[in-house]
């Protein structure tokens, strides 16, 4: 009963992670650690890097595969459409840069959490199992 929403949930959590260790306002992330050690630890920067962007890819490819382009088009005009709105009440304020960050950072979340998560999502609504799982 719990095994799907917990692991859309898990899915959102991890694309969470993989975004906020990349970068953050907060300071401690892998960009600002780059940056405060020079050059100082080049082969674990480099390694931390490669895990990076493999995580990255594996959201991009399995969001690229679940959405499409019929289906990611129109997440990411309703997640844009979304900022816009929020701004346009008040809600966000994007000449803020820490909001602009966030606000960014936080679409990029929802987008390729929905990605990876989204063969979930399809079987739970129409009973339809992706097919490139199967084979």
């Amino acid at each position: 009963m719990y095994g799907q929403p917990l692991s859309i949930l898990v899915r959102m959590l991890a694309v969470l992670l993989l975004v906020a260790a990349t970068y953050n306002p907060s300071g401690y992330s892998w960009y600002h650690w780059v940056e405060q050690t020079g050059s100082d630890y080049w082969i674990a920067k480099l390694f931390t890097m490669f895990v990076l962007i493999s995580g990255y890819i594996v959201c991009i490819n399995a969001t690229i595969r679940s959405l499409g382009l019929l289906l990611g088009v129109p997440l990411l005009l309703v997640l844009l459409t979304l900022v816009w709105l929020a701004s346009d009440r008040g809600w966000i304020d994007l000449s803020n840069s820490l909001q602009r960050i966030l606000v960014f950072q936080g679409a990029l979340v929802l987008f390729l959490g929905t990605g990876t998560s989204f063969s979930i999502i399809r079987y739970r609504l129409a009973g339809q199992m992706d097919s490139r799982s199967l084979t």
